[in-house]
């Protein structure tokens, strides 16, 4: 292929930051690239909330359209962003290494933290909610925007005494401050701090050369993450958490639904054989649907009416 491969990314610096490091290691493999920056909706739109919103693939339609048109190659995402259902035309060629999958909250300062009843800035419900169990008389305030926008209307808003936000992406930019809380307690989206890149199932130049990049073991824990958030969320806007990482021969998983009326979660814990992996976040998201995450699902679907 004598041309160059375009990279399809949106235009914030954390979402170059993830282009630029598939460029990279493709690069690595003597593979020739260029990036190309596409606006998608999620970026125009910063005032409703993501959950409102009633559709999937927010942050990643506009660069599907340009897979389907070819006017890029590849389209670079944070994994947890692509919908669990792709186009048809469309397959995943790569997930890079994870990154950090934890939460953080930063602090506006010290007082901020200590209040008695703190204001706590998030677009995400599983966030919220999960925030709500630990700290029920605090106030959850929605936000929207870049990573970087967040960060400054923390530091501008009197409003705001501290932002919910994945400890990844502040890495990522090197954003690092003296009031940020590590949220050992809390579980994550399903696939956070994964990076994927797709592509056109029909392009087998690139799926050859993204199979150059692909980290096995991300790939494994990504497809048992999105099994278990596809059999779960049935279209909706829950909030659901799982994270599945590999310890030696075996896959430790945790994930569940939290409730929409700040009922107790619905949490499941596994030791899965990797070689007995097939089918698992499927039977392990139906076992949390049986046990009362049905209703969950169903609160959450009332909501976005």
């Amino acid at each position: 292929m004598s041309r160059r491969v375009v990279l399809g990314s949106r235009s914030s610096k954390l979402a170059l930051w993830q282009t630029n490091l598939v460029k990279k290691k493709l690069e690595d493999s003597s593979i020739e690239c260029e990036i190309k920056t596409i606006t998608n909706s999620g970026d125009i739109d910063l005032k409703t909330p993501i959950y409102s919103m009633g559709i999937t693939g927010v942050f990643t339609k506009e660069l599907d359209q340009a897979l389907l048109n070819q006017e890029i190659d590849i389209a670079v995402h944070s994994l947890k962003d692509v919908p669990t259902r792709l186009a048809e035309e469309i397959c995943i060629g790569a997930v890079l290494k994870r990154g950090k999958w934890e939460d953080i909250i930063l602090w506006k300062n010290i007082e901020s933290k200590s209040k008695k009843v703190r204001s706590v800035a998030t677009g995400s419900l599983r966030r919220k909610f999960q925030w709500k169990l630990n700290y029920p008389n605090d106030k959850i305030i929605p936000i929207r925007g870049n990573i970087s926008s967040r960060v400054e209307k923390l530091k501008t808003d009197p409003k705001i005494d501290g932002v919910l936000i994945a400890s990844a992406a502040l890495s990522r930019l090197k954003i690092y401050d003296k009031n940020e809380e590590n949220l050992d307690n809390f579980l994550p989206a399903p696939c956070q701090g994964f990076i994927v890149a797709t592509c056109l199932k029909k392009n087998k130049y690139i799926i050859e050369s993204l199979d150059k990049i692909n980290n096995k073991k991300s790939s494994i824990c990504s497809e048992i993450e999105r099994d278990f958030l596809r059999t779960l969320e049935g279209g909706c806007s829950a909030p659901i958490a799982a994270v599945a990482e590999i310890k030696g021969k075996v896959i430790d998983f945790k994930g569940g639904v939290f409730s929409m009326k700040g009922k107790e979660p619905k949490i499941i814990e596994a030791l899965l054989k990797i070689d007995e992996r097939n089918g698992v976040g499927e039977r392990l998201a139906n076992e949390v649907l049986k046990n009362g995450g049905k209703k969950y699902i169903e609160e959450a679907k009332l909501n976005e009416k």
